[in-house]
């Protein structure tokens, strides 16, 4: 078995562990991430069909403003990467049971609409805002931290609380109460309750009562002061640039490969056994960052005899959110109204969760860039309260299963043609990522994409810490944190970077006001459409500078991604075209290049130059486009001035 070493091992390339990943790199430490997958992001990633390019789950992005929590503007300030994100003008739009609530910065504009809704309980509300308000502003952001408050120093911790004693044992009381523990001090209406109830499960999958009181004033406060963003291009951007840092600050990556065992030497971990599709590698480690599910690390990849039964029974009693469905459309532009949002929740149930609450993503609206003209690209993701099979399952794309997912398909589509009649006549493509298709991307066990409930008995102390019963190994994800969604995993691997970095006594991430700022916030929409020589959209530019840069972007932007890559399967070379061409449309030359050097190996000839191009002959945008890739030229201009 082949062996290598390095300081830090990350498993897992999502949100989390890419970000401690990228930032230990920074630190200057060996950093080696391994990703059973051929591209990065996790549930935060995007992939084409036909010359459109569709988000696969994660793109709703909070914490990319300048006020409330705010991690992806400090970790991208952190580790000096540029990025363009476009702001929505309003957050989103909650369509509750036929009435439409939209989520404004103006939080006097939202409550004069509830003031409609609930005209009694308007004072009660009212009151509980200016609450959380005064919480918000005056303890959980008067001191900004971009760490789990488990990972505070403590002589940190006891500094921020000294400076607002008295608001801060008000928060702390908090520990012990629901949301809806909290919400009823104000207001007693049970439809009121049901509301914020469907604000809580739109996010979490948690009802008000099983939603912890901490966690509803970040959540109900962010929904109007953090701002809503997406990536300029698609929210591939976002892990792209991580992969970017890492890379150009000597960290290596390893896709399509899957730690398989956690090593152990003298009773704590110091590496894993990979498989990798070369064979299985040795990979030592002085400290390992899992940003993985918990299930998968105590169950399968700790070694027998050093588990703890307790803890491995304690991970399998975790109650999981819903596992998730999602629906993939290519619609006539003109069957979405004007007036229509990025992001429009359906809550057509005011009592209860159900498969009717889908929420319904357009960003084609932001950045017209994602398909062509006269078109919209949509994305409904909802709950699947269905059993499904395991990928390894036998049935898995049987002929129960295909049925079944069609099943999903034409559910999803009733919702949408219920809130936007003639939906249905206006497709134009569409396609289902069934909770099976999720785990099987993800490793997320049975597609539950925000990990175990953000519920009571399961709230911030009670749930696994960066930390690990071990001195060497810590955790980041979903399973980490309060909260869920990208500023939350976000925040989970800035914490387990620091972790290691308190470990080897080196200089941690802490929130500064004088950083950098390295973030383009572009208002409501994309620029101006570019388009190529043969008249095809191309790919939002996002902060990428320079000629020959532009060039191969725009040269790489029309490459598909395609699973299974059938270019480098023809390419004599067997060169990764797919993973190059994805790391130059986020600008990443240096990673490119490398990694053409890889594929080429130890005896770097490039072999382009006096190639038939056969890689062009199996571009599966020949059958979409009618126009191969231009992938020679690519590799030849990245070849001769990289």
């Amino acid at each position: 078995m082949n062996k290598r070493r390095t300081d830090a091992l990350v498993i897992g390339s999502g949100l989390s562990g890419l970000t401690a990943a990228a930032l230990l790199a920074k630190r200057g430490l060996r950093v080696t991430l391994v990703e059973q997958h051929f591209q990065p992001g996790g549930s935060c990633g995007a992939f084409r069909r036909d010359g459109r390019t569709f988000d696969q789950g994660t793109a709703m992005l909070f914490g990319f403003g300048e006020r409330g929590f705010n991690p992806h503007r400090f970790v991208m300030n952190e580790l000096e990467e540029p990025i363009s994100v476009i702001k929505h003008k309003q957050l989103y739009r909650l369509n509750y049971a036929g009435t439409p609530i939209t989520f404004d910065e103006n939080l006097d504009d939202y409550l004069d609409q509830l003031s409609r809704l609930f005209p009694e309980d308007i004072d009660g509300i009212r009151a509980f805002y200016e609450y959380i308000s005064d919480l918000y502003f005056n303890v959980v952001v008067a001191d900004p931290v971009c760490v789990s408050p488990s990972e505070i120093p403590r002589t940190e911790g006891i500094k921020m609380f000294l400076r607002h004693p008295i608001r801060n044992l008000r928060l702390f009381s908090l520990f012990s109460k629901s949301a809806g523990d909290l919400m009823r001090k104000f207001v007693s209406s049970e439809r009121v309750i049901e509301f914020f109830s469907k604000l809580t499960s739109t996010y979490c999958y948690t009802l008000l009562d099983e939603t912890p009181a901490i966690l509803a004033v970040t959540m109900f406060m962010d929904n109007h002061h953090g701002g809503s963003y997406y990536p300029l291009g698609s929210s591939q951007q976002l892990p792209g640039k991580l992969e970017k840092s890492l890379e150009e600050n000597g960290g290596d990556i390893l896709y399509e490969s899957r730690a398989e065992k956690i090593l152990f030497y003298d009773g704590k971990p110091a590496g894993a056994v990979v498989r990798t599709h070369e064979g299985m590698i040795q990979i030592d480690a002085e400290d390992i960052v899992y940003g993985g599910t918990l299930l998968s690390f105590y169950d399968k990849l700790v070694p027998q005899e050093h588990r703890d039964p307790g803890k491995v029974e304690w991970v399998k009693n975790l109650s999981m959110t819903y596992p998730s469905v999602v629906l993939y459309c290519v619609v006539d532009a003109e069957i979405i109204p004007k007036n229509v949002l990025p992001i429009e929740m359906m809550a057509d149930n005011p009592h209860s969760l159900d498969e009717k609450e889908v929420t319904m993503y357009t960003f084609s609206i932001a950045d017209p860039s994602l398909c062509r003209p006269g078109e919209h690209v949509v994305m409904a993701i909802g709950p699947s309260l269905k059993p499904w099979p395991s990928p390894d399952d036998p049935t898995y794309r049987g002929s129960d299963y295909t049925e079944q997912k069609e099943g999903e398909r034409q559910r999803l589509l009733e919702v949408l043609e219920s809130h936007f009649p003639g939906f249905k006549n206006a497709l134009r493509l569409s396609m289902v990522a069934t909770p099976s298709t999720i785990e099987r991307y993800t490793m997320k066990e049975r597609g539950c994409v925000a990990g175990p409930k953000q519920s009571m008995g399961q709230d911030l102390l009670k749930r696994q810490h960066a930390a690990s019963e071990w001195p060497s190994l810590f955790f980041c994800g979903e399973a980490t944190v309060m909260g869920t969604g990208s500023p939350a995993v976000t925040i989970s691997g800035i914490s387990a970077a620091n972790l290691v970095l308190r470990k080897r006594r080196l200089k941690e991430y802490r929130w500064k006001p004088d950083l950098n700022d390295m973030v383009e916030t572009l208002e409501s929409k994309a620029p101006q459409l570019r388009f190529d020589n043969s008249g095809g959209v191309l790919p939002s530019l996002n902060m990428i500078t320079g000629e020959i840069e532009v060039e191969l972007h725009d040269l790489a932007s029309s490459c598909h991604w395609c699973d299974p890559a059938r270019c480098t399967k023809d390419c004599p070379a067997s060169i990764d075209i797919r993973s190059i061409m994805r790391r130059l449309e986020c600008g990443n030359t240096f990673g490119a290049r490398k990694r053409l050097s890889e594929s080429l190996g130890v005896s770097q000839v490039f072999p382009c130059k006096q190639c038939s191009a056969y890689c062009e002959n199996a571009c599966s945008s020949r059958h979409s486009d009618h126009s191969s890739v231009l992938i020679q030229k690519t590799l030849l201009s990245l070849e001769r001035n990289f």
